[in-house]
């Protein structure tokens, strides 16, 4: 599953602007009211929030899965890393064979980098804003967890990832694009104090060929 096109609310254009062009180094496109980051092979659009709108929201980019510490220096060196309550901030799962680090953007939206080393995408290139490869996984909060990822799989034609689905966190599709499911209100990892809100957003998806749109709040699939 290829994440294509994310579309999300921000309060302040130009403090995203400002992160994402000279922290990441990503190419973005400024309007009055969107702004557009070209992260890899994902197209993500910052659009205006109403006023008073609050919300953060969950997204992962996947970086060659032989250059986890040399992104880390690179990105530790422009923003803090976030950590967990025993100060923690390099995150490996068995079950993914993955390794990940957590950041905010200027939004406060988690952010996070990931190796999945099990992706045949080593690279001898020194680590840089190119190595931010895609979009790899969005934070898709709901009620009902395990109801949401049977819907979300027999319309898109994906499956759990490397788990079994669970009430209050399951991912469906595959490492080069995940929806994450946590139920409403559980607190982002790692120790951040964020809630897993619903917010509104749109994504655009490719799956074997054929592409689908998710959006609204509850989110549907078209």
């Amino acid at each position: 599953m290829l994440i294509k096109r994310l579309e999300l609310l921000t309060d302040d254009l130009l403090a995203q602007k400002e992160f994402y062009s000279n922290v990441l180094e990503l190419p973005v496109h400024f309007e009055d009211d969107s702004l557009l980051v070209k992260a890899g092979k994902t197209d993500i659009i910052f659009t205006q929030s109403p006023v008073d709108w609050v919300g953060q929201y969950h997204f992962c980019f996947n970086i060659p899965e032989n250059q986890f510490l040399q992104a880390k220096v690179w990105l530790s060196k422009r923003i803090p890393l976030l950590k967990d309550v025993q100060g923690v901030d390099e995150f490996k799962s068995e079950s993914w064979n993955s390794t990940s680090l957590y950041f905010k953007d200027a939004a406060g939206n988690i952010l996070e980098f990931i190796a999945r080393h099990d992706q045949k995408n080593a690279t001898e290139i020194r680590f840089n804003s190119e190595q931010i490869l895609q979009v790899s996984e969005i934070g898709l909060p709901s009620k009902d967890v395990i109801a949401f990822a049977k819907e979300l799989c027999k319309k898109l034609g994906v499956s759990v990832y490397r788990q079994e689905p669970n009430e209050t966190f399951t991912p469906i599709g595959d490492e080069n694009g995940l929806f994450i499911l946590p139920v409403e209100n559980r607190i982002w990892i790692p120790n951040t104090g964020v809630p897993a809100r619903m917010l509104s957003v749109k994504v655009d998806v490719e799956v074997n060929g054929k592409e689908f749109k998710l959006s609204g709040v509850p989110y549907e699939v078209v």
